[in-house]
């Protein structure tokens, strides 16, 4: 479980990027965080998992501030994918082996081994095991990143736009491999998104961000056209199929250029 209390962060130059953020999330959940470009959501994520320190405000982890965690101890609470990383010159189970770092004492074991060849073959990615990254594709390696946090097995995943780099195929794959992870192990997951109508397939809970504050959290039941035009400031039609929300711009919005 993870618990953030009156979240504010501001630059050195005054200017507030979260401005009072609480909410609160259970084991075997995921919550998307959505909203414009510009909003917080990497800063609200970075302050989650401890890379960026908060103004003010506390971040819990299991009932614990994130703050009296140290090292291997934090690291087996809470992983993070950010967007971009670069490559290095190793393979991609070398890559993978890392998430166990935090689990090894002494040297890896055969079942450290067993887990990283479980997740790669369950992503898809045993053919490129032996590969570099540096030789790999953008949506592999993206991948790849995720996998490692996975094998991690934290209480809480935070991913940020996990689909990025990914192709339609690529991304269900991954995101119904997030899932799966989640389900299995009763981990917490936290991603940013830009899709709303692909988070909606693999979320319960969704927090919209806007000008640094929450503008709605909770089920899929939040999010109509009223929601839509806050954060957004876009007219959309909110369609339901087979009871799960489908956000289509309205016809003056198509080409704005602005995303869903």
């Amino acid at each position: 479980m993870i618990e953030a209390k009156d979240l504010r962060f501001s630059y050195q130059d005054g200017k507030e990027i979260l401005k009072g953020v609480s909410f609160r999330s259970e084991e075997n959940t995921v919550i998307s965080i959505l909203g414009p470009n510009g909003t917080g959501k990497t800063t609200f994520l970075k302050c989650l998992c401890g890379i960026q320190r908060p103004t003010s405000g506390s971040i819990e982890v299991d009932g614990a501030e994130i703050s009296s965690y140290r090292g291997k101890e934090l690291s087996r609470k809470i992983a993070f994918v950010p967007q971009s990383v670069p490559p290095s010159r190793m393979s991609v189970f070398d890559a993978v082996l890392i998430g166990r770092r935090p689990h090894i004492e002494f040297s890896m074991s055969d079942s450290d081994l067993d887990k990283v060849s479980e997740i790669i073959n369950a992503m898809g990615m045993a053919d490129i095991s032996l590969k570099y990254l540096d030789e790999i594709s953008g949506g592999e390696f993206q991948k790849t990143q995720i996998a490692r946090a996975i094998v991690q097995e934290p209480s809480v995943l935070i991913l940020d736009e996990p689909s990025n780099n990914l192709d339609i195929a690529n991304q269900h794959t991954t995101m119904r491999m997030i899932l799966d992870a989640v389900r299995s192990r009763g981990m917490c997951t936290i991603m940013t998104m830009h899709d709303i109508n692909l988070a909606v397939h693999y979320s319960d809970k969704f927090l919209f961000l806007k000008d640094g504050a929450i503008e709605a959290y909770g089920g899929m039941e939040i999010i109509d056209r009223d929601l839509i035009r806050k954060v957004y400031g876009v007219e959309a039609d909110v369609i339901k199929h087979r009871g799960v929300p489908f956000v289509v711009p309205a016809e003056s919005d198509k080409y704005s250029g602005r995303r869903l």
